[in-house]
């Protein structure tokens, strides 16, 4: 054994360790709810640990799960299929922290309050000699260090994925495809920009404009990031934006010689916003796609930054997000009976409908097999049950013609879940999931929330 590989955690809990662990797991066990206590108290008051802890749910899921880990950290491992275990564990919890984008200064800070913790119950003990203290708080920080190094590069390797699969998204789409959506968010812009003016002109414009919650304010907050990688050119647009929504604001109070001189910057803000999007449509001059041929939908691979990121967006602007989980009914039946080519009919007409039936800000994801994810920014779960319907509406309408000339009646299952704070995402979809399971078993052709 090399001298750095001794102290990987699986090569730790030797037999000589082991016996030390054993012999003073009373006093470790006994420790953990100190340590559990101590790390919420400190972290709790923290305004940088506020994103990750302030949901109830997850203060007493994390709390039971942190006596879990450390009891198991902490406990002897006598066999290979126990320290596989072990290590899988930590693994699983940098995957985690890299869902739920937890800063690795966190975690370590968050270690230290648990190490300092735990030592001292070991120095104030009555019942063990200095040298079995020393020897014990050696092996326990050994543990927790190569536990936490095992969680890190978990945590790394799951951001670069993230970041790759981001950009990847943005490098494989098309410019057409680009083209296409900017033009429409343009078109979306200089309207409501017609609109305003023809409001001034009839002197109608009293109402409180709310830019934020237009259509291309929606799409420049919620997906421009994925369209555009100028970090530079998406900040100036959407502060354009906010200086928009203030000029706005103060219009109505202006003195008369002071609303022209706003009315100028409202005009100048909207063009430079229009003329930036059109810069960003010619730049990503693309031939590759980033959508899975079959359906014309975003490839699942693509789910995990997006998600991510409209869930940080849930929590800054405190405005959730829905997701629908759908899933083509008796879909093995097609594919026994008329043939593959008859079920990839049924997907690709699918894939379109959806395509077509969403807002400009939505995602489809084609999720895997007959499953499909729809991400709906800024949508609570009533609104996202009334677009659920709607789309199961066109569904049943549409007929698929197949190569025998048979004509396919197509329906659909679906199970929604509204973000509810829980900062990793994958609990969302594990919600969905299991609603669209109850759907399926209610009879189908529905829609479970």
């Amino acid at each position: 054994m090399n001298t750095l590989n001794q102290f990987f955690i699986g090569h730790l809990y030797t037999q000589e360790n082991n016996q030390l662990l054993e012999a003073y797991q009373t006093l470790i066990v006994t420790s953990v709810p100190d340590c559990v206590d101590a790390f919420y108290e400190i972290l709790l008051t923290d305004s940088a640990t506020k994103r990750f802890l302030n949901n109830q749910q997850v203060e007493q899921h994390l709390r039971k799960e942190l006596g879990i880990w450390l009891n198991e950290t902490l406990s002897p491992k006598v066999s290979e299929p126990e320290c596989l275990a072990l290590i899988a564990k930590q693994r699983h919890v940098g995957e985690v922290h890299a869902r739920v984008n937890v800063p690795m200064l966190l975690v370590n800070s968050a270690m230290s309050i648990v190490k300092k913790v735990l030592f001292a119950d070991v120095r104030l003990s009555n019942v063990l000699s200095a040298e079995i203290k020393t020897d014990l708080i050696i092996l326990l920080n050994q543990l927790l260090d190569a536990s936490l190094s095992l969680i890190n590069e978990s945590y790394l390797e799951g951001l670069v994925e993230n970041e790759r699969s981001a950009q990847e998204y943005r490098s494989r789409s098309t410019a057409q495809e680009i083209a296409i959506e900017i033009e429409r968010v343009k078109g979306a812009l200089y309207g409501w920009m017609t609109q305003f003016m023809t409001d001034l002109l009839t002197g109608s414009n009293e109402r409180v404009v709310d830019i934020h919650h237009q259509e291309f304010s929606l799409w420049i907050r919620h997906r421009l990031n994925f369209v555009c990688a100028d970090n530079r050119a998406v900040g100036t647009i959407k502060e354009n934006l906010n200086q928009l929504q203030m000029e706005l604001d103060a219009l109505h109070d202006a003195p008369d010689e002071a609303r022209d001189e706003r009315i100028k910057r409202i005009t100048g803000l909207t063009n430079e916003c229009g003329w930036l999007l059109g810069e960003i449509a010619d730049r990503n001059l693309e031939n590759a796609t980033r959508e899975d041929p079959l359906t014309s939908l975003i490839e699942r691979r693509f789910l995990a930054p997006i998600i991510q990121n409209e869930a940080l967006l849930a929590q800054k602007t405190k405005t959730p997000f829905s997701v629908m989980m759908l899933d083509v009914d008796n879909f093995k039946s097609v594919n026994d009976i008329h043939g593959h080519q008859a079920g990839d009919s049924v997907l690709s007409i699918v894939g379109r409908t959806l395509k077509r039936s969403l807002r400009v800000t939505d995602y489809a994801f084609r999720y895997g097999g007959e499953e499909f994810l729809i991400l709906m920014p800024e949508t609570e779960l009533s609104s996202a049950v009334r677009a659920a319907e709607k789309l199961m509406d066109k569904i049943r309408a549409t007929e698929v013609r197949i190569d025998n000339g048979r004509l396919l009646k197509v329906t659909v299952s679906i199970g929604l879940a509204e973000y509810d704070g829980h900062p990793d995402f994958e609990h969302m979809l594990k919600h969905a999931d299991e609603k669209l399971y109850e759907a399926k078993h209610a009879g189908k052709d529905r829609c479970a929330f």
